[in-house]
């Protein structure tokens, strides 16, 4: 980053700038919300139009290049890893791919099973594409989509056979409505649990649910490919969405949640009939909603703003449902999401564990560091307990209900955050700060040296980039007093950047 940059930022941070209505410790916190890490450049431009502006031109913004891997050309996903860090240090769409790595989360499929970035690349451009669209249509899309359809088992689910001893496979049917839209339990538009007069769980679908909705999603194949027939179970494509053969498909009735499917109908009919049956379920709102709110925001937010959140979702504002753009705005301008814009107080169970992705990206736009194809900061990744579109399972690498030891909040991210993941991240900093993190990555800190000797004035600095302010009065003396022991401004400058990277401060994102 050049000096005119960061001298911006220490600007802003000590308010020597024209009064605007969003102070830039808000701008800070909100775009590390909303982006892959706040800027100089995206600090100034947020004071400079405002919340909503930027989040419409944010929605405006068309997503960023996936690259197109030829078949048989790599055997692993590095390809799009590298892609993924590029687009995220320096791609203009930083709100789209936040919400659409978050809604990799919740529809997972993993390269442990789907390994090809031909087969993968697909799926991350219906998230990245849908990210800002209808919730139905999204869900269509990747049930659809044929890595998906390979990872959970939809693709070639022929109907029942009886004298074969063959049933549908309930893989896809059971995780798409308990993962990726309703939940088990039945929920008050607030988030929390419904009870029976016993004070018990009531649960959203039976066995029976599972089976009839497997049922109507029989009948589904790849994607032929380019110049050939369709078959009964055509080979592995992965470029369209999967067709449907009506040869292979249940057409007797089926009880779903709230529907009963007539006989006789086709693939088409039934998948359509039975997504817009769990889309029109009170418990998408909620259940995708606080999921949302987890990762952009808050991994323990209030019922009142899951509440407010569910409403975006039941109705934008002109009657319609699953409008991703209101979910998200409801999200990131809710008062609870910006209730700390300019509070000296943290709420104690607000904010969000960094996961390993969000932690380098954010110190990286910190320091308008540049990366390019050849990086390996997905292996860095992958040592801190997250590789990459490798999630462990079908739950992600972390479950939205798990909660922090000791305590009775929820903190998903700590589930991969142990004794040995902290100090991959302590080691990443300290090799950011005084060493190099290898090919593709150039990060330049003779700015941060340029100020080094005035060290009350770096430590303000490096306070604003990375804590939107919030440096505490005894931790700044700690830093001072460990710069005075430097022999060089450069080792002063590199000292006071780990000590600030590696705090819990920053990991926590506030």
């Amino acid at each position: 980053m050049g000096l005119r940059r960061l001298s911006c930022i220490l600007l802003l941070a000590l308010g020597i700038s024209s009064a605007q209505s969003v102070t830039p410790n808000a701008a800070r916190r909100f775009l590390e919300q909303a982006s892959w890490g706040p800027t100089a450049d995206s600090v100034a431009h947020v004071q400079q139009v405002g919340f909503d502006q930027w989040l419409e031109e944010q929605f405006a913004e068309l997503p960023s290049a996936a690259p197109d891997v030829q078949p048989g050309t790599s055997t692993n996903l590095r390809p799009l890893q590298e892609a993924f860090f590029i687009n995220a240090l320096g791609g203009a769409d930083q709100l789209r791919q936040r919400v659409a790595f978050a809604l990799s989360e919740v529809w997972v499929v993993s390269g442990v099973k789907v390994g090809r970035p031909e087969a993968f690349a697909p799926y991350l451009r219906i998230l990245a594409n849908g990210a800002f669209g209808n919730y139905y249509d999204l869900m269509r899309d990747i049930t659809l989509n044929p890595a998906m359809g390979h990872y959970l088992d939809m693709v070639n689910n022929d109907k029942p056979d009886p004298k074969r001893g063959r049933s549908a496979n309930e893989n896809y049917a059971r995780e798409l409505m308990q993962l990726f839209t309703v939940g088990e339990a039945l929920l008050n538009q607030d988030g929390t649990l419904q009870r029976d007069a016993a004070g018990l769980t009531i649960p959203v679908y039976t066995q029976d649910t599972v089976t009839a909705l497997a049922r109507a999603l029989t009948g589904w194949t790849y994607p032929p490919q380019p110049g050939q027939p369709s078959h009964t179970h055509n080979p592995a494509y992965w470029q369209g969405p999967m067709v449907a053969m009506p040869s292979n498909h249940d057409t007797q009735p089926k009880t779903l949640l709230g529907l009963t499917l007539a006989a006789d109908r086709s693939p088409e009919e039934d998948l359509d009939f039975a997504l817009w049956d769990i889309f029109s379920h009170p418990n998408v709102g909620p259940f995708v909603g606080r999921q949302l709110i987890q990762h952009l925001v808050m991994s323990n937010p209030s019922p009142g703003y899951v509440g407010r959140v569910s409403a975006a979702f039941h109705d934008n504002g002109s009657g319609v449902r699953g409008d991703l753009k209101a979910v998200i705005k409801a999200i990131l301008l809710d008062p609870e999401a910006r209730a700390e814009d300019d509070s000296g107080t943290p709420n104690a169970a607000g904010g969000h564990l960094r996961e390993p992705a969000l932690f380098i990206t954010s110190l990286l736009r910190g320091l308008h560091a540049s990366v390019t194809t050849g990086n390996n900061l997905a292996g860095f990744a992958s040592q801190m307990g997250q590789n990459l579109y490798y999630a462990p399972s079908v739950f992600n690498y972390f479950p939205p209900a798990y909660a922090v030891a000791g305590t009775e909040l929820n903190g998903p991210e700590f589930q991969i955050y142990s004794t040995s993941t902290a100090m991959v991240r302590a080691n990443f900093v300290n090799t950011l700060a005084f060493g190099s993190l290898g090919a593709g990555v150039a990060v330049d800190l003779s700015p941060l040296v340029a100020l080094a000797r005035t060290a009350p004035d770096l430590v303000d600095l490096l306070g604003a980039a990375f804590l939107h302010g919030a440096l505490p009065g005894p931790m700044r003396d700690s830093i001072l007093a460990a710069m005075q022991k430097a022999t060089s401004d450069k080792l002063r400058a590199q000292t006071a950047l780990y000590l600030v990277g590696s705090s819990t401060l920053y990991q926590v994102q506030r």
